[in-house]
């Protein structure tokens, strides 16, 4: 192993971000490389918990899910490949940074093609480690975030009445007041109604941000189109933002 133990400091321009750093689960059946590895992130604030096989972190006690999994490959017992694919199946969303003394190129694209963020070979210096480790877990906390947001605007879009959402794919699509009134044969008043209240509950100040938030829950629910679309003037919700979603997606690149 290229890992030494020394102690790291870090910056106080780092010291606020420190504290929102995720835990990192170290799982390798070696002892020597479990101490150094979980030494070395330690050293630069990380909290972390180490694990001599799969067997053993699947039967810990749940707590706060580890943002980022240093998963040896070929541990005693389940591998760290069979232990990716449980986790995959549990719905776990940590990213993992595989391992290896074996240069095993076979292995390694089995692993990313099931979602690893990293692969690290045998002997790794410290900065790859630590270079890893960041990223994944920077990788997780952004994620995380994204989730939140779409969860909290799939809540603003399921709190629109059926009208409301009816008046919404108008307004998506461009069209007037008094256009989307004579589609639902209802008053154009009544239309202004409905659009104050959506837009209130969708918590949009803009159209911009009205078609991003409503871009945003189809990629949350893929499979869902507005209610109660009629064949009259209304497009599909798939078929309107295929346009739009181009313009609007890059904001959250």
């Amino acid at each position: 192993m290229m890992i030494s133990t020394s102690r790291r400091t870090t910056s106080s321009a780092q010291d606020d971000d420190l504290q929102n750093l995720g835990c990192v689960a170290v799982i390798e059946d070696d002892p020597d490389t479990r101490v150094l590895v979980a030494d070395l992130i330690e050293n630069v604030g990380f909290p972390v918990v180490t694990f001599a096989g799969a067997s053993e972190f699947l039967s810990s006690p749940p707590t706060v899910e580890p943002s980022c999994i240093l998963l040896d490959v070929r541990l005693q017992g389940m591998s760290g490949l069979d232990l990716q694919q449980r986790l995959s199946h549990r719905g776990s969303q940590s990213e993992i940074v595989f391992m290896t003394g074996f240069a095993d190129v076979n292995m390694s694209v089995r692993a990313m093609k099931a979602g690893a963020f990293d692969f690290l070979q045998k002997p790794f210096r410290e900065q790859e480690v630590l270079d890893a480790v960041c990223a994944a877990d920077a990788a997780y906390r952004q994620r995380a975030i994204i989730n939140r947001a779409k969860a909290a605007i799939d809540r603003r879009f399921h709190s629109l009445t059926s009208r409301e959402r009816e008046v919404l794919e108008g307004v998506v699509d461009g069209l007037l007041n008094k256009q989307i009134a004579g589609i639902l044969g209802i008053s154009e008043i009544t239309v202004k109604v409905h659009r104050a209240n959506l837009m209130k509950k969708m918590q949009a100040k803009t159209l911009v941000d009205l078609v991003k938030d409503v871009s945003l829950h189809l990629s949350f629910e893929r499979s869902q189109t507005l209610a109660h679309a009629d064949d009259s003037g209304f497009k599909t919700t798939r078929e309107r933002i295929a346009g739009t979603r181009s313009l609007v997606m890059p904001i959250f690149a």
